[in-house]
């Protein structure tokens, strides 16, 4: 390894190697070698511990060249510990509202990164419930999203749709593990009959648990990211986290070439996907329809 070896922060959640072995792969495919032309620090927080805002703070002390966030809840810990620290965040929930970026075109400043609000996604997805689900009348929001901009961005969206296909939206908000258990006890009492899930960092680590809770309520629910779906959730329209990571890759070798990240285009996913859950569907009691399947890229078993 050289002296001069750029040192660059991989600051993540456990649960999710697919996305830091993309990440490292693309590195690779573009010419470095960790150890010798990069070293790759990484850091893995767990779920429901405060670990994350320590090792902020640990990543804050290591003469890093970058910082990659894989999320909104990562880059709000890295910012506060180092606000000096570039960073290219995976994905975010809102880059401009949350400060950010001054606009997707130029972020302007020292972040950048791929922001997975595009208008009408939320919308989008409630559209798609209520094709599989056309007896679908109340339906929870689902809400991990921290920050600023995120959850109210996608509450006006889903409220938007509501109104055109004629259901009712009720927003119940989380910010910690327990608080996820406590808002699906609520949606349970409020007799909610179907479920979007919003964008969250938070919401993805406790995937397992809230689809296992829709299959045992039998309520239709739409999410945010696929791995919700292959979980055996009902339904996921969402782009691909993993071509995000790969994304991510692209972003710090053009930082490492000397790049600033402010002036690298932030972007929205390019293509979102719709993932369909037959045996999900099966336990809530649906049966999708042919519209539907006809739009699906995938149907999981």
């Amino acid at each position: 390894m050289g002296p001069m070896a750029p040192r660059i922060g991989f600051f993540s959640s456990i649960g999710y190697p697919e996305l830091e072995a993309a990440f490292r792969d693309e590195l690779s495919s573009l010419g470095y070698v960790d150890g010798e032309d990069v070293v790759i620090v990484t850091r893995s927080s767990r779920p429901g511990t405060d670990d994350m805002t320590a090792m902020a703070d640990e990543l804050a002390g290591m003469n890093l060249a970058l910082v990659v966030a894989v999320a909104l809840p990562f880059a709000l810990e890295v910012r506060r510990a180092d606000p000096s620290m570039p960073m290219v965040i995976g994905t975010c929930p809102g880059l401009v509202s949350n400060g950010f970026a001054e606009s997707l075109d130029r972020p302007g400043g020292i972040y950048t990164g791929i922001d997975e609000l595009p208008p009408g996604v939320t919308a989008h997805r409630l559209r798609l419930l209520k094709v599989a689900a056309p007896a679908v009348t109340r339906v929870a929001l689902l809400s991990t999203t921290p920050g600023e901009g995120g959850h109210e961005a996608q509450v006006a969206d889903a409220e938007a749709a509501a109104a055109e296909l004629g259901v009712q939206v009720r927003p119940y908000r989380a910010a910690s593990s327990d608080e996820v258990r406590r808002a699906l006890e609520r949606i349970a009492l409020d007799n909610m009959n179907g479920m979007l899930n919003f964008q969250g960092a938070l919401s993805l680590s406790n995937r397992q648990l809230i689809v296992d809770f829709a299959a045992e309520k039998r309520i239709p629910s739409v999410y945010q990211a696929t791995l919700f779906a292959e979980a055996g959730g009902l339904m996921s329209w969402a782009p691909d986290l993993v071509e995000q990571y790969r994304a991510a890759a692209r972003y710090a070798d053009q930082v490492l070439r000397g790049a600033k990240p402010g002036d690298l285009p932030a972007m929205y996913p390019e293509n979102y996907y719709l993932t369909l859950n037959s045996t999900a569907a099966q336990r809530v009691g649906l049966e999708f329809p042919d519209e539907l399947t006809a739009q699906a890229n995938r149907v999981v078993p």
